[in-house]
């Protein structure tokens, strides 16, 4: 049987502040109570970060890299557009599903308006051949010239709440869902 290694005292950090913020939101995350849920001291934190704020910018760039190798995850230049749309929608759909706990820490992250935002890395070449995709007609992607805000509220945001939804929805209507938002957002 296999032994779990024991995450680093960083990452032991990261995973109080998760749960934390979680239960009680940024403002009631007392660095007492993170030192105590990571098995850790004061100084120690203070060790690895220079503030709480720091504590919860790394712990978004977490969440945000482990989210987006979950999207990106089996997505090749070779796919099509639609099949891409509807891969990525799936893989998106499984990601919220299997990390509620991350997904309700994003959201109070861009609630509270937290300006940082990581970098794409541009030297990920399938990060940029989709973001190129799937841009507008007019900047040499296939989507139809709506606002970016809406394109992502009708696509992301809804597979995202239909996602917390207490039912998993089966591969079959997750797809049909995945082919109709496809229609309404591409260009024609």
């Amino acid at each position: 049987m296999a032994s779990k290694t024991k995450p680093s005292k960083r990452d032991a950090i990261l995973d109080a502040m998760l749960d934390v913020v979680v239960e009680r939101g940024f403002h009631e995350a007392p660095m007492s109570l993170i030192a105590e849920r990571s098995n850790t001291s004061a100084g120690l934190i203070y060790h690895h970060f220079a503030s709480k704020e720091e504590i919860i910018q790394a712990l978004y760039e977490r969440i945000h890299t482990l989210k987006m190798a979950s999207f990106l995850d089996g997505f090749t230049l070779e796919m099509d557009p639609q099949q891409a749309f509807v891969h990525g929608c799936e893989r998106m759909y499984l990601f919220y599903r299997k990390h509620q706990k991350e997904m309700r820490f994003l959201e109070q992250y861009k609630n509270a308006g937290f300006a940082c935002q990581p970098e794409l890395n541009a030297t990920d070449q399938r990060v940029a051949a989709f973001l190129q995709r799937f841009s507008s007609r007019s900047k040499g992607g296939v989507l139809n010239e709506w606002p970016a805000d809406v394109l992502q509220e009708i696509t992301i945001g809804l597979i995202e709440r239909l996602a917390r939804l207490p039912r998993k929805l089966s591969s079959a209507v997750l797809r049909e869902i995945a082919e109709s938002l496809w229609a309404q957002v591409k260009a024609e």
